[in-house]
């Protein structure tokens, strides 16, 4: 498969491009197996100065790291889904083996390639995660964040990496919130909600008033960001997506 060309999508400020993919869904989902529920942003305290600066940092320092691993569980409605395989940040694509739920072995099992704007599949895949992208036998279509939540979380994912850092101070006054610590795979984190809502400047003071945005960020101390969540749907629907080398 040779990708379709890259289309640069505008850059928003405050994780702008992230929060405008979350909230363009409303669709109602449920999984069989429920990942761990995303922590809850109510009467969380706002960030500090040092922790808004680490939150600013992430999509860059992902960026600069250019690739990562990714498991992800993805509410789809009436089913669960998995997706696992790489994401190439640097040349904004990915690569992955996406496992629907309630299908026969090898059915329901289907390999993606997706960059911003297409995503390619080869539905019924029986191998393993191809080294590259095989040539032909790919089904493309837009990809498209009120397509499915599938769409939405491989362009979430794209999202996670940014050729330079977010805004710090703007990030005081979005609404993210600290949640508290954890531990990702035995590593410890610092826990985060993002921004409410995508702002116009003058908008922030007001926009923090608003409950805490529909993402979640687990970051090491190195700036590393080792698992995210996002709400998709309505209730407790969340995608759980953990990041390793």
């Amino acid at each position: 498969m040779t990708p379709p060309p890259r289309r640069t999508l505008p850059r928003l400020s405050v994780y702008g491009i992230t929060l405008a993919l979350v909230t363009v869904l409303g669709v109602p989902a449920c999984t069989q197996e429920k990942p761990r529920p995303a922590p809850s942003a109510a009467a969380s305290p706002a960030l500090t100065t040092p922790q808004a600066e680490l939150l600013a940092l992430t999509r860059f320092t992902n960026y600069r790291r250019g690739t990562a691993q990714v498991t992800a569980d993805i509410p789809v409605q009436g089913k669960s889904a998995r997706l696992t395989g790489r994401l190439d940040w640097r040349h904004g694509t990915g690569l992955a083996l996406l496992q629907i739920d309630g299908g026969a072995r090898d059915q329901g099992r289907h390999l993606l390639g997706w960059n911003r704007t297409t995503v390619s599949m080869q539905r019924d895949w029986t191998g393993p995660l191809p080294a590259h992208p095989p040539q032909g036998g790919w089904i493309e279509h837009p990809l498209t964040a009120r397509a499915s939540t599938v769409d939405t979380t491989l362009l979430l994912l794209l999202d996670l990496a940014a050729n330079r850092p977010d805004n710090a101070q703007l990030l005081l006054r979005s609404g993210a919130r600290h949640l508290g610590s954890e531990k990702v795979d035995g590593i410890p984190v610092t826990v985060f909600a993002g921004p409410s809502a995508t702002t116009p400047p003058g908008a922030v003071r007001e926009a923090a008033r608003t409950v805490p945005g529909r993402t979640r960020y687990w970051i090491d101390a190195d700036g590393r960001l080792r698992r995210f969540s996002a709400h998709l749907g309505r209730g407790t629907d969340w995608l759980v997506a953990t990041l390793s080398a």
